[in-house]
């Protein structure tokens, strides 16, 4: 497992499933933040990985419409030439929900198929995995 330098999550290589379980505010330096841990998958040459991000612990949103499409954008020209992947959201309410599904409006044309729910069993589903593989800490 290679874990996230910003402490948010890590790449399970068994699986191919970059693991994200961010705390505290979202705002686009932790989307950034976010966003560079994916950047550092495909420099090391590993494989465009499918991706969980558990959103339950985000106590407050600080982004707006231009962030969101300004992570599309970013999301795009790291994404060129790349397969499709599946990006899993994990949401405890309905202002992050919306908030997901109107970056999964943007994204969709991107190459990321991005899914999102209040329901872990249904996006493990969706991931082809275990939820325990969700839910799991990486190996120290």
């Amino acid at each position: 497992m290679i874990k996230c330098p910003f402490n948010y999550g890590f790449y399970n290589e068994d699986y191919n499933i970059l693991v994200c379980h961010p705390k505290g505010e979202l705002g686009s330096d932790m989307v950034n933040d976010i966003a560079i841990c994916r950047e550092c998958i495909v420099k090391a040459g590993l494989t465009q990985a499918n991706r969980f991000h558990n959103l339950t612990s985000i106590t407050s949103i600080n982004l707006n419409f231009s962030d969101v499409n300004q992570i599309c954008n970013f999301e795009y020209h790291l994404r060129k030439s790349q397969q499709k992947i599946k990006a899993c959201y994990l949401v405890p309410n309905a202002l992050l929900y919306g908030m997901i599904r109107m970056y999964q409006t943007l994204i969709e044309e991107r190459g990321v198929e991005a899914y999102v729910s209040y329901d872990i069993n249904e996006l493990a589903a969706i991931l082809g995995v275990d939820k325990s593989v969700l839910t799991s800490e990486p190996e120290v």
